[in-house]
């Protein structure tokens, strides 16, 4: 029995492309990037810290202090 939330997906779905609404999409035509047939588990981790222009030792430092925060909340 398939649900009512895949339908009414279904169904905004076929009434946008009727109305035209996925015609002219950024990027129509045109290939995803960094698709390379490679699965890389990360990527959208990657891909944040590539946009927000983290780097490795910014993301370790706060992680660090959400942990060091998480356990001062748990000590008291």
């Amino acid at each position: 029995m398939i649900g009512a939330i895949p339908i009414i997906a279904e169904n905004r779905i076929r009434e946008a492309m009727e109305r035209g609404e996925f015609e002219h999409l950024e990027g129509s035509g045109r290939p995803f990037r960094d698709i390379d047939g490679h699965y890389d588990p990360d990527w959208w981790l990657k891909r944040k810290l590539q946009r927000e222009q983290l780097t490795t030792e910014e993301v370790a430092s706060m992680v660090e202090r959400s942990i060091q925060t998480a356990s001062a909340r748990r000590e008291s």
